[in-house]
């Protein structure tokens, strides 16, 4: 990719507010094999791959950052958050401003000059404040989740849930509005009665959204059957993870 990436069109225009036009904000017109392409068109590709690359894998790529030396890191890190990781925030917060999903008992609000999205459940008598903050060389750096008022919500409870939208943001290839909806399920899902799963701690699964199905004989806890293969996987035994007898 080009050091300075930008585009040396004069009428280039980006779609995002404050953000200067680059590679990155256009796509590349790729020239058809023959046709005399552009010296800078494998630059832009480049630029393009990135982009879509952070876009759509996050969590990937925030693991294979985080494994380069510093000296690369620091570089990656410094490139990304001046060429990309603002048109990654305009758009991640656009996404949840024109989201057209209804979702019961919960409103969402988008603030695009500190990068925040504030979610907000109600139930009867019970509300919830959760705020969502990308980082400045997003997605890079980890989203982070913080609370904000809660009347009817007991203190470990609310860790719970916050524990669990923090770890589908950092761990899963998903936008904020994807989140949030596990995120409400599992809180529906709480309120109706059903149990967390006791590994996960979710009522929801975070990658096939299944319920805790697989019921322990002896101390009756239930868990996602996903979660339990990895726990025998792991713990090269077959037994509950709570009561310790066999499974």
């Amino acid at each position: 990719m080009p050091i300075v990436p930008l585009l040396s069109d004069k009428d280039a225009k980006s779609p995002f507010k404050g953000v200067q036009p680059s590679m990155f904000t256009q796509e590349p017109a790729l020239e058809i094999k023959g046709c005399g392409s552009s010296p800078i068109e494998p630059q832009h590709l480049a630029c393009s791959v990135y982009n879509n690359t952070l876009e759509d894998l996050p969590a990937m790529v925030r693991q294979w950052w985080n494994s380069q030396n510093k000296r690369i890191k620091e570089h990656i890190d410094r490139f990304t958050t001046k060429f990309t990781s603002p048109i990654l925030c305009a758009k991640e917060i656009q996404g949840v401003q024109k989201s057209t999903t209804k979702m019961d008992n919960m409103t969402i609000k988008a603030r695009s000059k500190t990068r925040e999205v504030i979610a907000t459940y109600r139930m009867d008598d019970m509300s919830m404040d959760l705020v969502i903050k990308l980082a400045v060389n997003h997605p890079l750096g980890v989203i982070v989740v913080d609370s904000g008022k809660r009347v009817g919500v007991s203190a470990a409870q609310w860790r719970n849930w916050m524990l669990q939208m923090t770890t589908f943001l950092v761990h899963q290839n998903g936008t904020i509005v994807d989140g949030l909806k596990v995120w409400k399920s599992n809180i529906d899902k709480r309120f109706e009665g059903t149990d967390d799963c006791m590994i996960c701690y979710s009522v929801i699964h975070g990658s096939n959204y299944s319920l805790p199905q697989l019921t322990c004989k002896t101390c009756k806890k239930k868990f996602h059957s996903a979660c339990l293969y990895k726990w025998f996987n792991t713990s090269n035994q077959s037994s509950c993870p709570l009561c310790r007898n066999l499974f």
